[in-house]
């Protein structure tokens, strides 16, 4: 300690050169070429342009141009725009609080130009000519100088970092930092369906997308431009899905639960037109598929958040990637809700004509253009089905004691209560008219293969059903629908369990002490950092107690929402399910097989498994017809 004093000389506080300022601003914006790019293809779309081309040298690190045909910048006002702080998109206090426009803070080109050598040509309407400055990172600028080009702007950034070598050592190499540049272009690309981009790398052109003429999601335009950038499967595995609730709408493309990713990199998420890695929308959506993604696995979406724009504020995150809401756990809720009422459609609700890949799940150009909370019950679904006509599931409705009995039977014993329900059918079991427009959309089962998989017969041609998967989800839905209506039950525990917490932790259980009491929750507090649980939700008597009880604090602590207990029994029913279908290896008649396909067309999820995993798929008659070379 003595050492440090006797070294410590005091400083005088000074002014820093602009340059020095300017520099120390570019790295809390500017972190790697992305940056530069992501900068400037702000400025070029909020100057309204409709084509922008960027060539990149050596992953951004050689050079970054970016050209654009936008509103371009007048001769007298080009000095002014690379200055700190010099903006046309707010002038006013008020006009922060709603920005319409992506970039706002006046300060990209300054930073940009501070690191690099830096030169900006534009042309507006009113020039004769376009204009260009340059600057070589001193912060000292060339005179104006006339140069020839079209009406728009372009910016070139060469040897970014140049004067700032502690900077330029933390790069990537060049495949890295393109890939970046790449992925951020994408998402540009994905957010404005107007504007047409060319992304070159190194004299190789990398992407190319033109301007979609039409804003229907059914354009072909639209889901051709969109299958250049997300895949061909991902649009024949993915629902389109347009909601409305108050101020606020949200439509986009959500893929299929059996569509599902090992990462996170087919996410992609904007609010009002803006990229935002948010961390409460991102986890709205992850909750949504959180019944029907398991073992790690993640979705993949395209989804576009639409609101007003003083309920969102934009000037919260150094290079704008997060927001903040006025009512975030309102708009994280209707989120979670529309996700998730759209991936949990039954099939029968399911219209259009896909084109399955084989051995994938089906639906492609699926749309779901409704209200938020509209849907048909499953019995509304069932009354418009001609062909059958079930009878009351009076044997059907266990009560949850005897739900819970039924955990601890055996697991190679058969269910009578379950298997009754395959009873109550009276189907037609004589071959039906497959090429009738109003046949059901699993159409009509044909034969059992090895006790195991259902053969179905449709208008597109062949089912495969797997049928204990199948009727795992049917019981597990019917699970969950019974826990609603008795979920309040709770159990007092013969020994209270105390669970250790810090400070804030005990702050958000007081604010939600209500929340835990109308989940089956008895606690009360046992000191300033102790909590004393007495009772607890039938179902989780043999849980995790302590370990619930953080995970539901840190979900309230992050979204002001919890899921965890939900979850959790959800688990315990997913299990309770999975030991009651039907097992492998059984034989069905053709009417408990056609039961068992009505009851997955009105059945929420059935298109997977309590797992995951895909319960039926479709075989299209020119699938078969490939297999066998007919018609070659």
């Amino acid at each position: 300690m003595s050492t440090v004093l006797e070294t410590f000389s005091r400083q005088t506080i000074e002014q820093l050169p602009s340059y020095l300022a300017d520099q120390i601003a570019a790295g809390e914006v500017i972190e790697r070429p992305a940056s530069v790019v992501k900068e400037l293809l702000e400025n070029a779309l909020d100057s309204g342009a409709t084509s922008v081309e960027i060539l990149i040298e050596e992953g951004g690190e050689k050079s970054i141009v970016v050209s654009d045909n936008g509103e371009g910048i007048p001769k007298a006002e080009l000095l002014l725009a690379v200055s700190r702080h010099a903006t046309s998109k707010i002038k006013t206090g008020s006009d922060l609080e709603a920005v319409a426009t992506l970039g706002f803070r006046g300060e990209a080109l300054a930073s940009i130009s501070s690191v690099s050598r830096f030169e900006i040509m534009s042309r507006h309407a009113s020039d004769s000519a376009a204009w260009s400055v340059s600057s070589e990172g001193e912060g000292i600028w060339s005179a104006l100088k006339p140069a020839a080009g079209k009406q728009g702007t372009r910016v070139r950034v060469a040897d970014l970092f140049f004067n700032t070598p502690a900077r330029k050592k933390f790069l990537r190499a060049a495949r890295t930092e393109f890939m970046h540049i790449d992925q951020l272009v994408k998402r540009m690309m994905l957010s404005r369906s107007d504007v047409s981009f060319k992304l070159v790398h190194n004299q190789k052109m990398v992407r190319h997308v033109q301007a979609v003429t039409g804003s229907s999601p059914e354009h072909s335009s639209v889901t051709k431009r969109l299958a250049q950038l997300m895949g061909q499967p991902f649009m024949q595995q993915s629902l389109h899905i347009s909601y409305e609730a108050q101020d606020i709408a949200l439509h986009g493309w959500v893929g299929l639960p059996t569509f599902n990713r090992s990462q996170t990199d087919m996410q992609y998420l904007f609010v009002n037109g803006r990229i935002v890695r948010d961390r409460l929308l991102s986890y709205a959506v992850k909750q949504a598929y959180s019944d029907v993604l398991y073992g790690g696995r993640h979705p993949a979406y395209v989804l576009f958040i639409e609101m007003p724009h003083e309920l969102v504020d934009v000037n919260v995150h150094p290079a704008k990637y997060e927001v903040r809401f006025a009512n975030g756990r309102w708009v994280y809720d209707f989120l979670r809700r529309s996700v998730r009422d759209s991936v949990a459609k039954p099939v029968a609700s399911e219209s259009g004509s896909g084109l399955p890949l084989e051995g994938g799940n089906i639906s492609q150009g699926l749309s779901l253009n409704q209200k938020a909370g509209q849907r048909l019950s499953p019995s509304e679904f069932q009354a418009t089905m001609a062909f059958q006509h079930p009878v009351e599931h009076k044997a059907f409705n266990p009560s949850l004691q005897q739900m819970l009995d039924q955990r601890h039977a055996a697991e190679g014993q058969s269910n009578p209560l379950i298997s009754e329900v395959m009873g109550q059918y009276t189907v037609n079991a004589s071959a039906p008219d497959t090429h009738s427009s109003d046949i059901p959309r699993l159409g009509f089962a044909k034969a059992q293969l090895h006790g195991v998989y259902i053969l179905a017969e449709n208008q597109k041609g062949l089912v495969l059903v797997d049928m204990h998967a199948a009727h795992e989800r049917v019981v597990y839905e019917r699970f969950k629908k019974q826990w609603e209506g008795e979920r309040l039950i709770s159990q007092p525990l013969l020994v209270p369990i105390a669970v250790a917490l810090d400070c804030a932790q005990v702050a958000v259980w007081q604010l939600n002490e209500s929340g835990f009491r109308k989940l089956g929750f008895e606690i009360e507090p046992l000191g300033p950092e102790q909590l004393k649980v007495t009772a607890v939700p039938a179902l989780l008597v043999k849980s995790d107690i302590v370990g619930l009880i953080n995970d539901m604090i840190a979900d309230l602590s992050v979204a002001g929402q919890t899921q965890q207990v939900e979850e959790l029994i959800n688990e315990i029913l997913s299990t309770m399910a999975c030991h009651g279908a039907v097992r492998a290896n059984r034989q069905l008649s053709l009417s408990e097989m056609n039961a068992l396909l009505r009851e997955m067309e009105v059945t929420e999820r059935s298109d997977q498994c309590n797992h995951g995993r895909p319960t039926w798929i479709q075989f299209s008659m020119a699938q078969l017809d490939s297999l066998f070379m007919r018609g070659q």
